[in-house]
């Protein structure tokens, strides 16, 4: 076979995701301005040039959505656009995000292109594109961490960025405890660790204004956004019983989460509780996190179906900015904070086909 021939059922699988992305970038990409790019850009320019990164710790421009509350380091990779113009900029990192993705995607599925193209019909991830954000990024991350899982080093090179960039992430290792992982688990937090370490010593702020400045944007926006804290305080629950629910919700789910790997050794659960964890201890969270629940669904090797459920899912919880669907039943989803139900329900039906497709091709293979 010629080397042409190879790429042209390569580009054909590719179509249908090459197609979308023309379409997001036509349709939904000029509805909203890249916010948290431009937080990011604005931070490395500043960096560059010997201003001040970070907003005062204690005043309103923390949570005013334009300041930038990240570890240190996350400014070193974007000093590059920093020098770019504002358009140009976001289409290199809209194209960055989109190739991670798909890539992520055809590895994850040994190039099934159908849940590449669902993963990217997602509400949550044309919102994450819209933005400019790093939730396309994390679900990266969180792909390849499962697949590096037999990796202990390479595993924590990328679990420290990764974790380190975003806290909210950190109940993800908690998996690599549940398999009794040790060395991976050990590498990782030590890696993160470090990273943030050498990211205070070489910043201008120490962790303990950091953490003030992340206790303020906590409180000031957990009501603002989808989590579960945030919806329990809507519903006048007070922030530390808030709290104390979603901690026990948490420890509840990696409960289970151990007994079925003792009882089965299968490690995707506890995976996928680490990731609906993370998603229901952060205080603050945004539509476009929910994309990491694309990244369950691949460590499951769930049907296409499934993608389609939670693509359909996605639209009624947030629609990407710029569109509105104004019924009652989505209003009732965005402000009950119904999705942790949502998203529980997904993985488990996800994941009861896929045991039961696994029993019946076992019992197939041994029938006479």
């Amino acid at each position: 076979m010629t080397t042409s021939a190879r790429w042209v059922p390569i580009l054909r699988r590719a179509t249908a995701p090459l197609l979308l992305v023309a379409a997001i970038l036509v349709v939904f990409l000029p509805l909203s301005r890249s916010y948290d790019l431009d937080v990011f850009v604005r931070a490395a320019y500043a960096a560059l040039h010997g201003q001040h990164v970070y907003p005062s710790p204690g005043s309103p421009a923390v949570y005013s959505g334009s300041s930038f509350v990240y570890p240190y380091f996350a400014v070193w990779p974007f000093v590059a656009l920093a020098s770019l113009s504002s358009g140009l900029s976001s289409m290199v990192f809209f194209f960055v995000c989109v190739c991670a993705v798909l890539m992520s995607c055809f590895v994850g599925t040994k190039g099934d292109p159908w849940p590449a193209t669902l993963t990217l019909c997602t509400a949550f991830t044309i919102t994450g594109l819209q933005l400019g954000a790093l939730s396309p990024l994390l679900f990266v991350g969180a792909v390849f961490l499962w697949r590096l899982r037999d990796r202990p080093l390479a595993l924590a090179l990328l679990a420290a960025p990764l974790i380190a960039c975003k806290l909210f992430l950190a109940p993800l290792l908690v998996w690599l405890l549940l398999a009794r992982r040790y060395r991976a688990f050990a590498y990782a937090s030590a890696s993160t660790v470090g990273l943030l370490a050498l990211s205070f010593a070489l910043g201008p702020i120490g962790p303990g204004p950091y953490l003030q400045v992340l206790s303020q944007l906590g409180t000031h926006e957990a009501q603002s956004g989808f989590g579960l804290i945030g919806a329990l305080m809507d519903a006048h629950l007070p922030p530390g019983a808030a709290q104390a629910t979603a901690v026990a919700l948490a420890l509840a789910l990696f409960a289970a989460a151990y007994v079925h790997f003792r009882r089965t050794r299968d490690e995707r659960v506890s995976f996928c509780a680490g990731i609906v964890a993370s998603l229901v201890l952060t205080p603050v969270l945004w539509s476009h996190y929910l994309i990491l629940v694309s990244a369950a669904l691949l460590t499951l090797g769930a049907r296409r179906r499934w993608f389609v459920v939670l693509a359909l899912a996605s639209w009624a919880i947030s629609p990407p900015h710029g569109v509105y669907l104004d019924t009652d039943m989505i209003e009732d989803i965005t402000s009950s904070g119904a999705w942790p139900a949502v998203v529980v329900s997904v993985l488990l039906l996800a994941y009861a086909s896929v045991r039961a497709r696994g029993a019946w091709a076992n019992g197939s293979r041994t029938r006479p």
